[in-house]
């Protein structure tokens, strides 16, 4: 292979692959495409780097011995291979033809693309010309974030992340809920003419003042009826009580979003409550809808005058006792599905969007985040391919009926392509916790970012103690921001988690801590001696196991995140989100640095081996921080 033959190639794993499918092909006479169904990767690459299965296949079809049809194939491999290909041997056990690659080769083409690409190494085109919304996390502004509400926003930041990085042209929406019964009974509270301003957090404020309201509106009618009035005049969007409640709610969105930028989430759009019920998309959904043969008006009984949708039509509601959905109420007022599927189809631009819009804020990325509202500027987002709403798992029945309506209304491929990302609940070392009691007081997300720091500080100190509380300060922060973010997605969505301190800043093991430090490590080896070798001088001296084992894991980065990408996959209640696939990428190719390390001594090898070594760790610092980037882990050049 000639220099520069295969540079900057997006995906080295995958363009390797489909190499030795193509031979193995030919050297089969069968297509590729059941060739790459029987690839697989040995549990110890002193067994291969690669595995092929198909004899077991061909076997059946042939009626021959499968380890006879091995062989065969393995032979006219080694007389078709040519001088660029990636393998080197191959090796027959039984019915398994074992592929070892070409190190020089395969090292090579790896090298050269990631350094050649740099921060654009794991990123491809796989889905260009993709449109997708996401909506994430959705808290109520009346309360602090808790534990639970960091897991749907991290899902939701990370996701886009990948999908950004396969190609995907992202919208990150937020929908912030200022109407109902807790924005009025907060509302009713700030009203009061003894109540005191705020001294803290102004959403730390809020959930304090929300607990001590639900218990005066649970135990005092009087009370009741007041915040029930204070509920209708909402409604008016020039009364007094609405003017309190946007600044209230204004003040704990920004308070939240402080929680939000520590951990690295941004947004690009917020959809307020107030704006959908005012804007004439509810009227415009209502319209549309009555046009479809399942949705009709309840012309008698008890919900006479009810827009209603029949979903015993569709298979999966055949047997519901009760199919008649409400989506808006005799007086007009639509129920929370009836929001929900006219917010759907305008996120998918089937309703004409109605909606201006106005700076919110400027976040800490330098972005404008903006809002929805009556008046402001047009923005065109444009129409989008797929949705993703990341909401618990609770959720997942009136998700579906979401989806189900819009299958109802003739829109089949914007219910197809409409995704819950499903979560479940996290706890606290054996803590419970709930927002409307005000538990959620020492389990809120800023306490365990807080607590988070604290004891990163210490271990910061200790490794560098001749560094000054600024230092500490700065490290501490980025790991404890790392730390929880790794915790909450290094487990499958579905699963319910327990935030355990010792897990998420294990500095050796499994967390965020690990990944940092093994970035930090390989920054001091560059810091030290930068290479001014290049990958073709590499690929001709790294020669240990160690060292290619570290090639083939920074080689993989795309792919991985192709498969993830790929993997998610939609079912009845929900698609599937493989953030464990991902994390454990990650991990393993930061085991395998530490592994390099430990055997392959960079600064005090011999010169030309040295210079290899150091394009190697160069070639590992892009991978690993283009890797953290994706998780949304802050970058530290020194821990």
């Amino acid at each position: 292979m000639t220099m520069g033959s295969k540079l900057h190639s997006k995906n080295p794993w995958r363009e390797m692959v489909q190499s030795i499918v193509g031979e193995i092909a030919a050297a089969a006479k069968i297509p590729r495409e059941e060739i790459s169904e029987c690839l697989e990767i040995p549990p110890d690459s002193k067994m291969g780097d690669l595995a092929c299965t198909i004899a077991f296949q061909l076997a059946k079809i042939e009626g021959k011995n499968p380890v006879h049809i091995a062989n065969e194939i393995a032979e006219e491999l080694r007389k078709d291979k040519s001088e660029s290909s990636y393998i080197s041997r191959i090796e027959v056990k039984g019915p398994y033809i074992n592929i070892f690659l070409n190190k020089g080769i395969f090292t090579e083409m790896v090298l050269s693309s990631v350094v050649g690409l740099e921060g654009k190494y794991g990123k491809t085109q796989e889905f260009s010309n993709r449109r997708v919304m996401i909506e994430f996390p959705a808290v109520n502004p009346s309360k602090p974030w808790h534990i639970g509400h960091a897991r749907n926003a991290v899902l939701g930041d990370t996701l886009g992340n990948l999908l950004t990085a396969t190609g995907h042209d992202v919208t990150r929406i937020d929908y912030i809920n200022d109407l109902g019964l807790q924005i009025a009974q907060l509302t009713w509270k700030l009203l009061q003419p003894t109540q005191t301003d705020a001294e803290e957090k102004y959403d730390w404020y809020l959930g304090r003042q929300y607990v001590d309201v639900q218990e005066a509106f649970q135990e005092d009618p009087e009370v009741e009826k007041e915040v029930r009035e204070i509920a209708r005049q909402l409604e008016d969007l020039s009364s007094r009580a609405s003017r309190v409640s946007t600044e209230m709610v204004t003040k704990c969105v920004k308070a939240q979003n402080q929680t939000a930028y520590t951990l690295g989430i941004y947004h690009d759009y917020q959809v307020w409550e107030s704006t959908l019920s005012h804007s004439g998309l509810l009227s415009q959904a209502k319209e549309m809808v009555l046009e479809a043969e399942s949705i009709f008006v309840m012309e008698s009984g008890e919900k006479e005058g009810c827009v209603v949708a029949r979903l015993d039509s569709l298979d999966e509601f055949k047997e519901m006792k009760d199919p008649l959905k409400v989506l808006f109420r005799s007086d007009g007022t639509r129920t929370y599905t009836g929001a929900d599927v006219a917010l759907q189809m305008w996120k998918f631009g089937i309703l004409s969007d109605p909606f201006r819009y106005s700076v919110f804020e400027m976040q800490p990325n330098g972005k404008r985040v903006y809002r929805t509202a009556l008046d402001g500027e047009k923005r065109d987002l444009g129409t989008f391919d797929s949705v993703f709403n990341v909401i618990g798992a609770a959720q997942a029945h009136p998700q579906r009926l979401i989806y189900a309506i819009l299958e109802l209304l003739g829109y089949e491929e914007e219910s197809t392509n409409s995704h819950h990302v499903a979560y479940e609940f996290v706890g606290l070392e054996d803590e419970d916790f709930s927002g409307r009691k005000g538990t959620w007081i020492g389990y809120s997300a800023d306490e365990v970012i807080e607590k988070a720091k604290t004891l990163a500080k210490k271990e910061v100190a200790k490794r560098n103690p001749e560094e000054d509380e600024e230092f500490f300060e700065n490290v501490a922060s980025r790991i404890a921001a790392g730390a929880v973010r790794y915790f909450l997605l290094n487990a499958s969505p579905d699963r319910k988690i327990t935030f355990r301190w010792s897990e998420a800043l294990d500095f050796n093991g499994d967390a965020a801590p690990y990944l940092q430090y093994s970035l930090a490590r390989a920054q001091r080896i560059l810091e030290k001696q930068d290479t001014g070798a290049n990958q073709q001088r590499a690929s001709s001296v790294l020669s240990e196991d160690a060292e290619f084992e570290l090639v083939k894991s920074i080689s993989r980065l795309a792919d991985e995140i192709i498969e993830v990408v790929d993997g998610l996959k939609k079912h009845t209640w929900g698609t599937s989100f493989q953030t464990s696939r991902i994390t454990a990428y990650c991990y393993q190719l930061a085991t395998q640095f530490s592994k390099f390390y430990d055997t392959c001594p960079v600064l005090q090898a011999d010169e030309e081996v040295k210079q290899a070594r150091l394009y190697l760790v160069k070639a590992f610092k892009i991978a690993m921080t283009n890797c953290l980037r994706l998780l949304g882990i802050p970058i530290i050049e020194r821990m």
